[in-house]
């Protein structure tokens, strides 16, 4: 056990995303959700609000985690195995944590955001603006990534480039909140059996983007299928329980996660259509 488990929640873009009535992000969020057992809570609420549309409620429940089975595969040590389950608290776990938000139109909604935890949750992207964002980029190679003034120039020395611990993960980075121009190719690689097919845009992409402070974020690679050219999406995660994101390695698992989750979150036509 990891000792947490993570909700999921996509919404349309734009749109807050609450806990137990607390914001906790916009748009897209992971987020440390405890077990029922250990927080002694029943079950916990979320809710995704989107001004045009009505809200949508979501009741997470709790039932028997399905990893304590996982016990009982190795027969010699499961009663130990179970037992430090039980007692740890860990043996329940909350349903569902993968949430796809479908909100349905209502041109009456308006989002209060001027309420206390839309306030605080503003408060918090406030304090960590100046705060260094760990970022990796998913679908893309021949990246180019440089920081730039207002006027467009290259700032020299400017990126906080740091290489991940990881083996496998030296695309991971951090760097400063700021202006930033990116250069890229979109591709990409499917596995099917035994093979593994590679797509690639005909056309490199460039965007110039403002990277906010804190948390954790990923580019990701897109394709325009007609004109066989590269977009980008930027996905930022300022996770407002800073004991998740305690040091460079938490942020980095996290960035990843985001990047593997690019492919879902939002759609290419939608981003074409902006």
């Amino acid at each position: 056990m990891q000792g947490n488990q993570d909700l999921n929640v996509i919404g349309p873009e734009d749109s807050h995303i609450f806990l137990d009535d607390e914001k906790i992000g916009e748009s897209f969020i992971i987020k440390d959700v405890g077990f029922p057992k250990k927080d002694v809570v029943e079950k916990k609420t979320v809710r995704i609000e989107k001004t045009g549309y009505a809200p949508q409620v979501i009741e997470l429940k709790k039932g028997t985690n399905k990893w304590i089975w996982g016990n009982f595969l190795f027969l010699l040590g499961a009663p130990i195995g179970f037992g430090i389950d039980y007692l740890a608290g860990v043996f329940e776990s909350f349903t569902p944590l993968n949430i796809k938000a479908d909100l349905i139109r209502d041109e009456k909604y308006k989002v209060d955001l001027n309420s206390p935890t839309q306030k605080k949750y503003k408060a918090v992207l406030d304090e960590s603006s100046k705060i260094p964002v760990v970022i990796t980029f998913a679908n893309l190679s021949s990246v180019e990534f440089e920081k730039i003034d207002e006027k467009g120039n290259v700032i020299p020395n400017a990126n906080d480039e740091y290489k991940s611990i990881f083996q496998n993960d030296s695309n991971v980075r951090t760097v400063s909140p700021g202006t930033y121009r990116i250069k890229g190719v979109y591709r990409t690689s499917r596995r099917s059996g035994n093979t593994i097919t590679t797509y690639t845009a005909k056309k490199a992409g460039e965007m110039i983007i403002t990277i906010p402070g804190g948390g954790a974020g990923a580019f990701c690679g897109l394709i325009d299928k007609e004109k066989k050219a590269t977009s980008f999406r930027f996905i930022h995660i300022n996770e407002t329980n800073a004991k998740s994101l305690e040091g460079f390695l938490p942020r980095a698992q996290l960035s990843n996660r985001i990047a593997g989750s690019c492919d879902g979150i939002f759609g290419l036509q939608d981003l074409l259509t902006q």
